[in-house]
C-alpha cells in the first residue's frame, strides 16, 4: 500500500470505525510505507518558511487515534495519537498558544498490522525534538508538514532528521547539535526581525492539495521495506501504545 500525503490530517473520519473494537494493534511498525510528498524541501529554511508552525518539544503520551477510510475507498487505516509537550515555539501561530499539542503519525491499517511513513519512525513517550508541523483538517490536531518534519533530540543533543538519508536537508540538521539549531531557527522565525535568509513559502501544487490529497491510495502491490526491529509476522501482541 502505499499512502497518498502520508503525513498529513485525512477527511473522510469514519465515525463508525471509530467505535469499533480493534482486537489486535502492532506494538511496532511492520512495514515501511511510502507516500506522496505535498512538499519537498532542500534546506531548513524552506520547510520552516512553509511551516504553519515550529516547535520544540517533548512526547508525553502516545496512544491510538483516529480512524480513516472504508472498503470501497482502499480501506481503513488508524492514525497514532501522539501528546507534544511545547517549550518553545519559534513562530506563529504558536506566539501564545496552548503548551500541548497533539500530532497525528501513522499507523495501522484495518487488520491493527503496524506501519511507518517513509522515515518518520514511531514516537516515544519521552522523545524531544523539534516539528514542523501543518493543520490537519481537524483544527484540535496537527500533522508534520511532510515526513522530513522531525528531528529527534538525542540525551548529548546531537539531532536525527526524519528526511531521506543523503538528502541536502538531513545533512545540515545532523550536522548541527540541538542548542545551535534552536539559535537558528529562533533567528530564522524573529517575527520582530524578519531574517532575510528565511524563503518564500512553498505553494502547494494543484490537485494534490493538503486534505484533498490524503486518502490512502490503492494497494500497488509494491513490496515495502521492513524496519531493523520489526519481526515481520504480524504476531505482536500491543495496545498501540
Amino acid at each position: 500500500m502505499v499512502l497518498a500525503a502520508a503525513v498529513a490530517g485525512v477527511t473522510a473520519w469514519s465515525a463508525t470505525a471509530q467505535s469499533e473494537t480493534v482486537a489486535h494493534r502492532d506494538a511496532q511498525p511492520e512495514r515501511i510505507m511510502k507516500g506522496r510528498e505535498v512538499f519537498h524541501f532542500k534546506t531548513v529554511a524552506e520547510m520552516a518558511s512553509t511551516s504553519t508552525a515550529v516547535v520544540h518539544a517533548e512526547v508525553v503520551d502516545v496512544k491510538p487515534g483516529r480512524i480513516v477510510g472504508d472498503a470501497e475507498s482502499g480501506g481503513v487505516d488508524q492514525a497514532r495519537e501522539v501528546t507534544l509537550s511545547v517549550d518553545t515555539s519559534f513562530r506563529r501561530p504558536f506566539v501564545s498558544a496552548p503548551s500541548t499539542i497533539v500530532l497525528e503519525e501513522w499507523g495501522w491499517d484495518e487488520s491493527g498490522n503496524g506501519y511507518q511513513v517513509g522515515n518518520v519512525t514511531w514516537s516515544a513517550v519521552g522523545d524531544k525534538g523539534y516539528y514542523f508541523l501543518a493543520r490537519t483538517d481537524d483544527e484540535s490536531r496537527w500533522r508534520l508538514v511532510n515526513t522530513q518534519g522531525r528531528a529527534l533530540e538525542s540525551p548529548d543533543l546531537f539531532l536525527t532528521s526524519s528526511a531521506d538519508p543523503g538528502s541536502e536537508i538531513h545533512r545540515e540538521i545532523q550536522s548541527a547539535d540541538s542548542l545551535h539549531f534552536n539559535v537558528y531557527l529562533k533567528r530564522l522565525l524573529d517575527t520582530k526581525n524578519p531574517s532575510p535568509d528565511l524563503p518564500r513559502p512553498q505553494a502547494e501544487p494543484e490537485g494534490l492539495t493538503g486534505d484533498a490529497a490524503d486518502v490512502p491510495a490503492p494497494d500497488d502491490d509494491i513490496e515495502e521495506p521492513i524496519p531493523d526491529d520489526s519481526v515481520d509476522d504480524g504476531s505482536e501482541p500491543g495496545s498501540g501504545g
